[in-house]
């Protein structure tokens, strides 16, 4: 398949700085389970607003689902517009036997590489700290690679219809902000007003943080059914239409 060239491609570009990117991978979740899950967790001594199980678990399994997110969406924002406005690298691209669709297909599958990378090494400082309790937690990585992904596939959609960067200002202030904090990373969304649960409960990350909940640390549900299926679909919209507006942007 053409899409893994562009895979090939990216992953050279990335090899030059493996080393300390994996060391903020490594670094970002110690210091967010040191300082919120153990600091902040060490004063919260009421676990059934948790479902039973303690603050530095709650904090860190949503803090797992967040992260991923977030890296998705950023990683579709400026890399994407670079490569496709500022360094042209998608007209390079298009003048060998590469198609659009390999171009965003390879884009994807380099994104979901490096969700893997940050969701790993977040697993296993998870796991030093104590966070899974159950054979199943290891099916988290994945699901939260999944989240980042269908999160990445709408973003590099929106992305390829913009002719300037100034979106993403507000599509970081009221979208992935509010998401981050709302969609029950921190605290059960039970919290929240009857608004705010609905909208958090149509959100793509309370989703994949109830999900990866649901294997680390409760207990498996019928609802996974319903999370699980909000993120595929996600994410076969998202490439769907991404590759359309990826299409019309580069093809006159």
């Amino acid at each position: 398949m053409n899409a893994a060239k562009v895979v090939r491609r990216n992953v050279t570009v990335f090899w030059r700085a493996w080393r300390f990117s994996f060391f903020l991978s490594v670094l970002s979740p110690v210091m967010f389970l040191s300082a919120m899950g153990l600091g902040l967790g060490s004063m919260v001594s009421e676990t059934d607003a948790f479902g039973g199980v303690d603050y530095v678990d709650f904090f860190a399994t949503g803090m797992l689902a967040a992260t991923c997110m977030q890296a998705g969406v950023f990683n579709a924002t400026y890399p994407i517009m670079m490569k496709m406005m500022w360094q042209r690298n998608y007209e390079a691209m298009l003048a060998s036997p590469l198609e659009v669709r390999d171009i965003f297909l390879g884009e994807l599958a380099s994104i979901g590489l490096m969700l893997a990378q940050v969701a790993v090494p977040f697993a296993g400082v998870m796991a030093l700290f104590g966070v899974f309790d159950s054979p199943m937690a290891i099916l988290a990585i994945p699901v939260a690679v999944l989240l980042g992904l269908a999160c990445a596939s709408v973003i590099m959609a929106f992305t390829a219809t913009l002719q300037t960067d100034e979106a993403y200002t507000w599509l970081f202030r009221f979208v992935v902000t509010p998401l981050f904090l709302l969609s029950g990373t921190f605290f059960p969304i039970d919290e929240l007003p009857l608004w705010g649960k609905v909208v958090a409960q149509a959100t793509p990350l309370y989703h994949g943080v109830e999900l990866v909940r649901q294997l680390a640390i409760y207990e498996l549900e019928a609802s996974a059914l319903w999370h699980l299926g909000y993120l595929l679909v996600m994410l076969g919209i998202g490439t769907a239409l991404g590759m359309r507006n990826l299409e019309r942007r580069l093809v006159p």
